[in-house]
C-alpha cells in the first residue's frame, strides 16, 4: 500500500509536526523574537524619554512620561512569559 519512500516522509512530517507543537505552548502569547521586538519598542521609548526627563529634571510631565513607559515594557514582558526584567530608574 505505502512505499517505503512515503512512509519515510509521514514518518518524519509527524515527528517534526509533534515537536513544533510541544515548542509553541511554552510562550504564553505567541512567538518568543516577536514578543521580544514589540516589548523593545517600550524599551526604545522609555530610553528616549528618560533621555528628556534627565535634560529637564524640573519638568514632571517628562519624568512621569518616562516612568510610565518603563512600566509599560515591564508590563509586555511579563505577559508574554518573561520575567521583569527591569528596574525602573528614578529621574530626580
Amino acid at each position: 500500500m505505502f512505499n517505503s519512500i512515503s512512509l519515510t516522509v509521514l514518518a518524519a512530517f509527524a515527528a517534526t509536526s509533534f515537536s513544533q507543537s510541544a515548542n509553541a505552548g511554552f510562550y504564553r502569547y505567541g512567538d518568543e523574537p516577536y514578543a521580544l521586538s514589540y516589548c523593545n519598542y517600550y524599551k526604545t521609548r522609555a530610553m528616549f524619554a528618560g533621555r528628556k526627563a534627565r535634560a529637564k529634571p524640573g519638568v514632571a510631565k517628562h519624568r512621569r512620561k518616562a516612568i510610565g513607559l518603563w512600566k509599560q515594557y515591564n508590563y509586555c514582558l511579563k505577559d508574554n512569559g518573561w520575567p521583569v526584567q527591569y528596574r525602573i530608574p528614578s529621574y530626580k
